[in-house]
């Protein structure tokens, strides 16, 4: 067999494991952000990754709007919304009823971290077996998500 075969073979290989591959959903940006950083602005990319930052386990509580709104406008905060965002924490969705592996989050939550803190609780609202509810997560991304600029579409 020479170079040029061994080449084409291996590539063969590569592609058929590849395509064997399940498909892992990546995280669209929010269609819409609900900023709390005048006279700042909330930065796509930090949302998005505040929300992968999140271990699979629920913590207590379970907060209202009003509560979840007041701590967001506490300070530099963001709520983010997108329409059933697959996220894959696969306890915590067996948890909600969903048997893919995946949270379908809706919104994001973010109040500002704490300095010094190595998580912030956010909150998502997910589907739990038909209902939407707001649960209460760990983030480990302790970033502000509050830049200076301009908004971004």
């Amino acid at each position: 067999m020479t170079v040029l075969q061994r080449s084409v073979a291996s590539l063969a290989a590569s592609l058929t494991i590849a395509s064997c591959s399940p498909h892992v959903p990546g995280i669209a940006d929010p269609y819409k952000v609900d900023a709390h950083c005048s006279p700042r602005q909330a930065r796509i990319t930090g949302i998005r990754s505040v929300l992968t930052s999140t271990d699979d386990k629920r913590d207590d509580g379970s907060p209202s709007l009003a509560e979840i709104e007041g701590e967001v406008r506490s300070g530099d905060g963001a709520i983010a919304y997108w329409h059933g965002q697959p996220l894959a924490i696969p306890k915590v969705a067996r948890g909600l009823g969903a048997t893919d592996g995946y949270a379908h989050v809706d919104a994001l939550a973010i109040p500002p971290a704490t300095n010094g803190a190595l998580y912030r609780h956010v909150y998502m609202l997910v589907d739990d077996r038909g209902t939407k509810r707001w649960i209460v997560m760990r983030a480990f991304d302790v970033q502000d998500v509050c830049v200076e600029g301009v908004k971004q579409q």
